[in-house]
């Protein structure tokens, strides 16, 4: 078995190969927020994951399939939540293959290091287009702006997944949700004809917020 680096904030993306103004805006912003995720206390991020898990439940009553995530220690989203979904609606998560859209299994409690050293589910690959299954998907970012665009880890993985269900969908409409903190939702993010809008953020304190791209 290789070994494999323990997981960081480097999260799911590396850093992105776009060498212009927007991709080195971008990596500037990352760098306080994520001092500033590390920096939470363990009774503060778990009161926030806490807040965000029941918004986030109560938004998908009523749903089949959902597309989540195995959240990293930094997150709001509250890894707990995930097998309480699996309950009562399908749950897909990501599987990082390369610069390419993201793979996506069945959830499953087992899980095995995978690329970057980050958890992955051990069940079957679905493929990409897997992720048009969901009816909601579930988006991680570092910051989410009013009009939508989010700020993610820099390696695009999302923004091409988005790009991809948003062809498989076509006219259909689209759910999109983003977890951040509270302070995290509302500033400006640097964006290019590449990035994807989500429709919603899910905050601890302001809940469920429909955005304007919805």
């Amino acid at each position: 078995m290789s070994t494999l680096p323990p997981p960081t904030d480097a999260g799911m993306d590396a850093d992105s190969d776009r060498d212009d103004p927007v991709a080195a805006a971008k990596r500037a912003m990352r760098i306080p927020l994520l001092a500033a995720r590390r920096a939470r206390t363990a009774g503060d991020r778990a009161a926030a994951r806490a807040a965000v898990a029941e918004h986030l439940a109560a938004a998908l009553v009523g749903r089949s399939c959902v597309a989540a995530y195995l959240p990293l220690p930094t997150e709001p989203l509250d890894p707990a939540l995930l097998p309480r979904l699996a309950r009562a609606l399908r749950v897909l998560v990501p599987v990082v293959t390369g610069p390419a859209p993201l793979q996506w299994c069945e959830y499953t409690e087992a899980t095995r290091p995978g690329r970057l050293g980050i958890e992955e589910p051990a069940g079957p690959r679905l493929g990409s287009e897997a992720i048009d299954a969901a009816d909601v998907v579930v988006v991680p970012a570092l910051a989410v702006a009013a009009d939508g665009y989010r700020l993610g880890r820099g390696g695009g993985h999302y923004d091409r997944t988005l790009a991809l269900r948003a062809r498989l969908r076509g006219e259909r409409p689209d759910e999109l949700i983003a977890l951040v903190y509270d302070e995290e939702f509302g500033p400006a993010v640097p964006h290019d004809a590449l990035d994807r809008a989500v429709t919603a953020v899910i905050t601890p304190g302001h809940g469920l917020v429909r955005l304007p791209t919805g």
